[in-house]
């Protein structure tokens, strides 16, 4: 292995955290990484952290590398407004790959085009390969699926009856997940922007509605890669995203859903493991199945054109039936129904966990049952 080579794979290993995803050693990996990082960035990264998600001072960095601290500060401030890095107070910190810098490299867009334009092809193909089955495998599904928005106000009517404990809470419903927060933006889907890199553009839309949330949604403000949006423009934004057959989902936990996304089955990291690999643990499904209205139905078919993961058919007596070993209860089958014969009903109580660091612990157990990153 050459010194560049040898640099390259520190890298590799050093965004694959244990918490996320980790990246195989292959060709394809080795094209992601040598385009997103130059030669000298590679090394500046490689020498000066030493695992990811950890912050560390510019001092240390430059005591690491060895570069003059002129030249390493412009390095890494380029790094930075690329998404490369993280600044966070007087340190720095390097993402893990997926999710993380995947995310801010490709949603900043900043960096050169053919370099981009690499990046993207090789992330998509990565995906394409399923390399991130085994983690997900490993049972602890990171994000999980929320019902669509009007759906929900349709169950709260039907399940009037039910018990309290099967009521709609507010981490099921994204009206009440999204009020709290004062600050809201929209910003590009980088599991889209890759797709149109790599020559496979989202075959649903090509409308920015990625959501972000608080703190989350000032930075990226900040950058001048999110737009600002009130409480209402996003609920219109979310309905939008429905009518273009997007299913909402964000991290698997109760409080601070500091982003939404809402995904396609032909871009998304996740759903893509549904639809490719019919991995059920890819992601959680939600609390809900819908219910079709035999006599409101005129069977016209748009739940089943809309339905992400094909869940909907017309059956030979000419009835629109649901597969419920394929479908993840997304509401998008009922938001779409122009005659309001689909409704959604709640059948079970799965709970996320509490916050982030619930989400990490359950990460940091499940993990223990993936394979170790080749050295």
């Amino acid at each position: 292995m050459t010194e560049v080579e040898d640099v390259y794979d520190k890298l590799r290993v050093l965004l694959s955290h244990r918490h996320f995803t980790p990246l195989p050693k292959n060709e394809l990996v080795d094209k992601l990484l040598k385009n997103i990082y130059s030669e000298e960035e590679a090394f500046i990264v490689a020498n000066g952290f030493k695992r990811s998600f950890w912050p560390v001072t510019l001092r240390r960095i430059r005591k690491r590398t060895k570069m003059k601290r002129k030249e390493l500060k412009k390095k890494i401030k380029e790094m930075m407004d690329k998404g490369k890095l993280v600044k966070r107070g007087h340190f720095v910190v390097l993402p893990g790959y997926f999710p993380g810098l995947f995310e801010e490299y490709f949603t900043f867009s900043k960096d050169d085009p053919e370099r981009l334009k690499k990046a993207g092809e090789a992330h998509f193909s990565l995906i394409q390969s399923g390399f991130h089955v085994e983690h997900h495998a490993a049972g602890f599904p990171v994000f999980r699926v929320v019902p669509a928005v009007d759906p929900i106000q349709k169950t709260i009517e039907i399940d009037k009856s039910i018990k309290v404990k099967n009521r709609v809470l507010s981490y099921e419903e994204l009206k009440k997940l999204m009020k709290r927060y004062k600050t809201l933006a929209v910003q590009p889907c980088s599991c889209r922007i890759t797709g149109k890199l790599s020559g496979n553009p989202c075959k649903l839309t090509d409308e920015n509605f990625c959501v972000s949330a608080g703190p989350l949604a000032r930075f990226l403000i900040k950058e001048e890669v999110a737009r600002r949006v009130s409480y209402d423009e996003l609920m219109e934004i979310f309905k939008r995203a429905e009518k273009e057959g997007l299913v909402h989902h964000t991290l698997n936990m109760k409080k601070g859903a500091f982003f939404v996304c809402n995904c396609c089955p032909c871009c998304c990291g996740y759903l893509t493991q549904l639809t490719f690999f019919g991995n059920r643990n890819a992601i959680a499904i939600s609390n809900f199945i819908p219910r079709i209205d035999i006599e409101k139905c005129k069977v016209c078919s748009l739940c089943a054109k809309k339905c992400p993961l094909g869940a909907i058919i017309k059956s030979s007596d000419d009835k629109m039936e649901i597969d419920l070993d394929l479908c993840i209860g997304c509401g998008i089958c009922a938001s779409n129904c122009p005659n309001g014969a689909i409704t959604l009903k709640k059948v079970k109580n799965y709970k996320p966990v509490k916050g982030h660091i619930g989400v990490l612990r359950k990460i940091r157990r499940a993990s223990k049952k993936v394979s170790k990153v080749e050295v």
